[in-house]
């Protein structure tokens, strides 16, 4: 193709000379027959003339032949011109193609290795999360074991973990942790196994704190009907378990099968151990939660004064475990509009927690601030503002002792309000800024209940400051705020720990004969 326009250039640019030669000759002769006509006169016909005249004619057509000659040599220099620039493109395109194909090598060899690198830190992670979930199941099998009493019968362990109630409108749920053993049951018991059942559990409550209650329910449920073919259905295993699985419906929100599995559980602990034992009344405070969160207070409350009882008699009225009976009981009648009943209960609530926990556990400002709570509904604000006062200056102090030079938070508020009411607030004055002890939340809880009393009262400057302090304290400055890189990182880390847990987990459910 390029042999060809060449050709066709090297012909044009001859053609083109041929016509000029031709155009010249065709002057020189006009030129001649011109200077020979001179003199003749224009009237008389001449043979001159009419080859003039012929000569004129043939010019015209030569300097047309001329023009399309020089365009089409113009087109031939364009064509070839681009004919040259497509050549370059191609190489061009050559090279990026060869280029590109040597990228994507290097990216399939670098994700490889990436893979690679990946495969063993997996491994490694593994490897650690499996020690680690090794370690926490001796240390919880250590921690339940030496909290029961030395006998030689070994009984079984009852696990009570379904012990929040939390359904009232304004206060904070109550966890009661039990590890209960069981004492000499008026049942038979065959060949326990604690270890066993231990790990059980340990497994059926490290699913639901992954929120695998796919593999959380079927396990349960497998595991009681192993302990049920092994030990008969009349057995403190087989009541441990149908707690466990109670807990499992509870936190999907199956109430009704939830209490089914309790009422179950509950039949079985009153025959194997009577009706004022200890499990019995986890059984019972249990019971009276699904209850609760079914809305069926009425019916939650009997079964809550029960397990008080029970737990006062053989306990003592002033154990920590009776506390937190009596808030649980606090709650169902709040949520039945028993706010004397309320009261009482949270008072004698807080005087157990004060005696055996002391004034900063956050269970006794936890049972204070439900109190307050309950003198608000009852139209006692200053008893409610005293215990609200008492939580922040309590917190003011141990932040930085009874004899510092600053003032604890509402009592800056109360003089800003004074001065407000006095005109004599100085509004260019620094405003309110970050206290370290209300990132606490009971204590954050009580700034912000304090603040709608005063606002309540129409003490609107007191109650600004405290809620701009609370403001100040949820909102984190910009400096401490975790970027969104180290947030999908740690959910990147979470998720492969929770698959390495899972591998281990089968481990020992395949060791503990279950297949899930």
């Amino acid at each position: 193709m390029a042999n060809f326009e060449e050709g066709l250039t090297t012909d044009l640019k001859t053609i083109q000379q041929r016509i000029t030669s031709l155009r010249d000759e065709h002057n020189n002769c006009s030129n001649t027959i011109e200077a020979n006509s001179e003199g003749v006169d224009s009237n008389e016909p001449s043979l001159s003339k009419e080859i003039q005249i012929q000569l004129n004619e043939n010019m015209e057509k030569l300097l047309d032949n001329e023009n399309d000659v020089s365009m089409l040599l113009m087109v031939a220099q364009l064509l070839h011109a681009a004919d040259v620039q497509k050549a370059k493109s191609r190489d061009a395109e050559k090279l990026l193609i060869e280029r590109n194909d040597w990228l994507v090598e290097e990216l399939a060899e670098t994700q490889s290795r990436l893979q690679e690198s990946e495969r063993i830190n997996g491994q490694l992670e593994e490897e650690v999360k499996h020690l680690r979930f090794l370690d926490t199941t001796k240390t919880i099998r250590t921690d339940i074991q030496s909290s029961t009493l030395a006998d030689e019968t070994s009984r079984p362990l009852a696990i009570d973990t379904l012990q929040d109630l939390g359904f009232g409108p304004e206060d904070d749920e109550n966890d009661i942790n039990h590890n209960l053993r069981d004492g000499q049951p008026n049942c038979v018991n065959n060949n326990p196994s604690p270890n066993r059942l231990v790990t059980l559990n340990t497994l059926v409550i490290q699913y639901m704190k992954d929120g695998r209650y796919d593999i959380a329910g079927p396990l349960g449920k497998q595991a009681l009907e192993d302990l049920i073919n092994v030990h008969g259905r009349n057995h403190p295993d087989v009541a441990t378990m149908m707690n466990l699985l109670a807990m499992v419906y509870r936190d999907q929100q199956k109430y009704k099968e939830a209490a089914q599995y309790l009422e179950d559980a509950l039949a079985i602990r009153e025959s194997c151990f009577g009706e004022n034992h200890q499990t019995t009344a986890a059984n019972l405070n249990n019971l009276a939660i699904v209850l609760g969160k079914r809305g069926k207070f009425k019916e939650a409350e009997p079964l809550c004064r029960r397990a008080l009882k029970i737990r006062e008699t053989v306990l003592g009225e002033d154990h920590v475990e009776v506390a937190r009976q009596l808030t649980n009981l606090g709650l169902l009648c709040l949520n039945m509009g028993k706010y004397e009943e309320v009261e009482a209960c949270h008072k004698k609530a807080l005087k157990i927690y004060e005696a055996k926990l002391g004034t900063d556990d956050p269970n006794t400002i936890k049972t204070k601030n439900n109190l307050a709570s309950i003198f608000l509904k009852l139209g006692k604000y200053d008893e409610a503002e005293s215990l609200y006062k008492q939580i922040l200056t309590r917190a003011h102090e141990t932040q930085f002792g009874t004899k510092h030079d600053s003032k604890p938070i509402w009592k800056i508020a109360e003089e800003r309000e004074e001065k407000k009411q006095k005109g004599e607030l100085d509004t260019s004055l620094v405003g309110p800024v970050s206290v370290p002890y209300l990132e606490s939340e009971h204590i954050l809880s009580a700034l912000t209940k304090l603040s709608a009393l005063y606002r309540k009262q129409g003490e609107f400057e007191a109650a600004d400051y405290l809620e701009n302090v609370a403001v100040r304290t949820k909102t984190p400055e910009e400096g401490s705020r975790v970027d969104s890189h180290s947030l999908t990182t740690s959910s990147n880390e979470d998720s492969r720990v929770r698959v390495a847990n899972t591998g281990i987990r089968s481990k020992l459910l395949s060791a503990l004969g279950f297949n899930i």
